[in-house]
């Protein structure tokens, strides 16, 4: 790969070449006692210039349920790693990334009043690992009782309490959560709908309490079979552990290309993924458009986001953008891709305004049934009214990669 400015710098353009070697697993099970989904992924990074160090990523995306007495005891761990930014106000380049992890685990327990009526409890073990500090674990646990309207139709009310630690040298208080919501969902076809309503609460050990809500709605209208609407809303007290985790996949969910309701609702907007421990409140609003027509398709996407924290409240920012992502199957071999996106970041305590636009142009040829080659051209650019924070980056890159099964792509995954 080769950047025209891998410093995003105004006044200090480098340019470098990157040479990347990575290797990867996908795997999925559905059985009656477990069902897993996992990608994990190994990258190692060498800078032939030497403007950065050269490094080492690892990403894994997995979740496993395992069922130990059916309709009554399972157990769930869901994983979650990757990159994230250490500060959202500087470029993204390899030295304003960092290594992250978000982990959850513990047991579920089905009681079966009727069969309209089942209360569930359960706990779950966290952890949220920053390469730095900021490190912590959570303990928590919930009870909901759900109440089953028709096949397709369910009510829930829900409590859940956990309590968060954080490892020194971090800034940041031990803290207790509380969380009371009513939920509803329908998953069926062609409209399907969830809503959660109700309040957090969070007791900081000699500090102040927060209190917000906690509302969500997620809907998804398939016009056809072949093209879709979905839109997700939420306000709600939130932290980088919450929102990380939410990419992990639903265990159930089925492996294809349109987007279930589940994980619309769950995926995290773009644009912003920030290493912090700190809590904040996050307002977002996204709606996707999806067409697929034979060989062809697009998705269409606009969202707005506030994001206001409750410690580093000189960090708060609002953001709005969209994307158009194309790609067309010119034959079985051949495959060629292309997106445009543009964000805008204001952060009002520091009258600071940026603009980000991005543009993909690629395509994939399959050499054999397991080979294939890429070739892509990326532009990035920043205008921004902050002196020497705008840059431009023109990016080519080429890909040689092999992989047994459709499961797994061949793809840098930072």
């Amino acid at each position: 790969m080769h950047d025209s400015n891998i410093t995003r710098s105004s006044t200090d353009p480098r340019a470098e070449w990157t040479k990347t070697l990575f290797g990867g697993i996908a795997y999925a099970e559905r059985t009656v006692d477990l069902t897993a989904r996992l990608l994990a992924q190994v990258e190692k990074r060498d800078f032939v210039r030497n403007t950065y160090q050269d490094d080492t990523a690892y990403f894994l995306n997995g979740v496993a349920v395992w069922t130990i007495a059916p309709q009554q005891l399972s157990w769930m761990v869901e994983d979650f790693a990757g990159e994230s930014l250490l500060n959202l106000t500087a470029p993204d380049t390899p030295a304003n990334r960092t290594k992250t992890n978000s982990l959850s685990t513990g047991p579920e327990f089905t009681f079966r009043v009727d069969p309209a009526n089942k209360p569930v409890i359960g706990a779950r073990y966290g952890r949220y690992d920053i390469q730095g500090p900021g490190d912590n674990q959570r303990y928590a646990g919930y009870a909901r009782w759900l109440h089953q309207l028709s096949e397709p139709e369910k009510l829930s009310l829900n409590y859940e309490v956990s309590r968060v630690n954080f490892t020194p040298p971090s800034l940041y208080p031990y803290f207790l959560r509380h969380d009371q919501f009513l939920g509803y969902e329908t998953l069926s076809r062609p409209n399907s709908l969830i809503v959660e309503g109700g309040t957090t609460h969070i007791q900081r050990y000699g500090g102040e309490e927060t209190k917000g809500r906690r509302a969500r709605v997620a809907a998804l209208h398939e016009f056809t079979s072949e093209s879709a609407v979905r839109l997700v809303l939420s306000d709600q007290i939130s932290d980088s552990w919450t929102d990380f985790i939410r990419g992990v996949p639903s265990a159930t969910s089925p492996t294809t290309t349109t987007i279930p309701i589940e994980e619309a609702a769950a995926a995290p907007l773009a644009g912003s993924n920030v290493a912090t421990g700190d809590v904040y409140r996050s307002q977002r609003g996204e709606v996707t458009y999806i067409a697929q027509s034979g060989r062809a398709g697009y998705t269409l996407r606009g969202y707005a986001r506030r994001v206001d924290y409750v410690t580093t409240a000189d960090q708060d920012y609002r953001e709005a953008g969209g994307g158009l992502a194309l790609t067309w199957d010119q034959t079985d071999a051949v495959h060629i891709y292309a997106s445009a996106n543009y964000l805008k970041r204001t952060f009002p305590s520091l009258d600071e305004r940026d603009a980000d636009r991005a543009g993909i142009l690629g395509t994939t040829y399959k050499l054999t049934r397991s080979l294939a080659a890429s070739v892509e051209f990326r532009f990035i650019e920043r205008d921004s009214n902050v002196p020497l924070q705008s840059f431009v980056d023109r990016r080519v890159m080429l890909l040689l990669g092999y992989s047994t099964g459709p499961q797994y792509s061949a793809a840098s995954r930072r």
